[in-house]
């Protein structure tokens, strides 16, 4: 492990990643060799790059020779040289021949962050392009007609490319006998696909799907993907803009994605721009690849969550993640209240996010369960408009058979809890486990719709419906969904809040916590 450094503190657990790639040499190393990292870069024009080489420091310069041995860098198919600068004819725009992208400084904070490692950076890039048309794994030629300028450009196949130069490279690597792990793709693209209405409404899914085909293609299914957003000036009216918030939200929805985010004030001073204000200087390229490498250290940190070993893990009053024993490789945050000791047993309650962030969940209800003294569990990855029912069952009886065997908890007072679709998914759990749930926290979520009302919920749960005021797609389905929960015995409680479809504030949560607990002290009463 390395010694910790700047904010470069994290490559060592980034470069251990996907060791389950199809791709990847099987063959056993011997001890002392590392496999090669393999980094891939993909985009337009500012993922070429237009960075001025001579524009550097010197000292820089110097750092990137130094390093350049045991950093190779493939372009656009060509043989994996050295780290350095490629070659460029003048042009009227840029009159300099020593061009640089973003791979110069992700590739140098890489070695220098890790001295006794080899990378190698596959890139592929073609400036003018989009996702839409060119990039997509899906290629058409309607879509790329329709974005694409006429020439060579309505013919390129650039995900088939990238897929061939990486396919090329590690085949070559297996012939040498050297081990390699795909560690991350960086992205720098979109400013094309704001120029078509179409491309710019469709982009959020299109990068669902491109970076969903890396995965598939390359069996990397937990590949980090660090995007940089466009802020460019060009396209329809309204075009950059629709882009840039659609990289935001697919960011937000992918657990393993980064976004870069960039500054539209025109004095570019985050990440400096040429005079055309499209294209990063040196110092711009410079900073990127920087924030490139910083992305994919923040990603992986989220990934590098050990299993559960012991109770000595659990401090009151803290955040501890884990990861789930098997397959799905499933991930949760336990927050243990302050009155938490090993001998006791606390009511638990375990919380989904429609977009499969436990965290966001956890902190929302965190302080009303410290002053209950209640333990909350958050968990990842599972969230809405997953496709594969079978898998998403899986992912659920993973986490939750190691979250019940390992958090000590007063197994007659397990609650689930869940926003939006994590409510529908609290409801769904009790028609198919085993356990006796003691009652379901549904934050704007209903059962489901039409299709859900004849299930087989767990009977005699205490359910709190919390809504808000202006929640019309929860609330029209109250009356309906408590009937459908009684006829299995359940008490139903609705909770109203000022405002719309959102997780009610701490006032409310510990109202609805403290009726639940009367709820059990009544019932034991009794």
């Amino acid at each position: 492990m390395l010694k910790k450094a700047y904010v470069f503190i994290l490559l060592a657990t980034l470069l251990v990643l996907n060791s389950s790639c199809k791709l990847q040499k099987t063959t056993t190393l011997e001890s002392s060799v590392k496999p090669i990292q393999v980094v891939l870069l993909a985009g337009q024009s500012n993922m070429a790059g237009a960075g001025n080489y001579d524009e550097l420091s010197e000292e820089v310069k110097q750092r990137i020779e130094k390093i350049s041995h045991r950093v190779l860098l493939s372009f656009n198919g060509k043989p994996a040289k050295p780290l350095s600068y490629y070659d460029n004819k003048p042009s009227k725009k840029y009159n300099f021949t020593k061009r640089f992208g973003p791979e110069l400084l992700l590739g140098l904070t890489l070695a220098e962050s890790n001295p006794n490692q080899e990378f190698l950076l596959i890139k592929r890039s073609q400036g003018g392009t989009a996702l839409y048309g060119a990039w997509n794994p899906n290629w058409s030629q309607t879509k790329t007609k329709a974005v694409e300028k006429v020439g060579f450009k309505q013919n390129l196949k650039l995900y088939k490319l990238h897929i061939s130069d990486i396919k090329r490279n590690l085949n070559l690597l297996n012939s040498q006998n050297k081990g390699y792990e795909i560690v991350g793709l960086a992205w720098m693209q979109g400013e094309n696909d704001a120029t078509l209405e179409a491309a710019a409404k469709s982009y959020k899914n299109n990068l669902r799907e491109l970076i969903r085909a890396y995965r598939r293609d390359l069996n990397v299914p937990e590949l980090p993907f660090v995007l940089g957003q466009i802020n460019s000036r060009y396209g329809f009216k309204g075009g950059a803009e629709m882009v840039r918030k659609k990289m935001v939200q697919f960011a937000y929805q992918d657990y393993y994605s980064k976004l870069i985010e960039t500054s539209t004030d025109t004095s570019w001073s985050d990440f400096p721009k040429h005079s055309d204000n499209v294209h990063y200087n040196a110092k711009g390229q410079e900073r990127l690849g920087m924030a490139f490498a910083n992305a994919f250290f923040e990603v992986q940190r989220k990934l590098d969550v050990s299993e559960f070993q012991d109770i000595s893990q659990l401090k009151p009053k803290s955040i501890t993640k884990f990861r789930a024993k098997g397959d799905t490789k499933m991930m949760y945050h336990v927050y243990m209240p302050s009155n938490f000791s090993p001998s006791k047993k606390l009511p638990i309650i375990i919380a989904f996010s429609p977009q499969g962030r436990g965290n966001v969940m956890l902190n929302k209800i965190k302080p009303s369960a410290e002053e209950l003294g209640w333990i909350l569990v958050g968990c990842d990855k599972l969230k809405n408009g997953m496709k594969d029912e079978v898998m998403e069952n899986k992912m659920e009886d993973e986490v939750l058979n190691d979250i019940l065997n390992n958090i000590p908890h007063d197994r007659a007072r397990i609650y689930l809890a869940g926003f939006s679709g994590g409510a529908m998914r609290a409801y769904q759990i009790t028609t198919r486990r085993s356990e006796n749930f003691e009652g379901i926290i549904a934050y704007g979520g209903w059962l489901g719709g039409d299709n859900y009302q004849d299930k087989d919920y767990q009977n005699g749960l205490k359910v709190a419906m919390v809504n808000g005021e202006n929640d019309k797609g929860a609330n029209k389905w109250i009356e309906k969904d408590t009937r459908t929960l009684k006829k299995h015995h359940a008490i139903v409680k609705l909770f109203k809040h000022d405002g719309g479809h959102k997780v009610a504030e701490y006032e409310l949560t510990t109202k609805i916590l403290n009726w639940l607990e009367a709820m059990y002290q009544s019932a034991i009463k009794n």
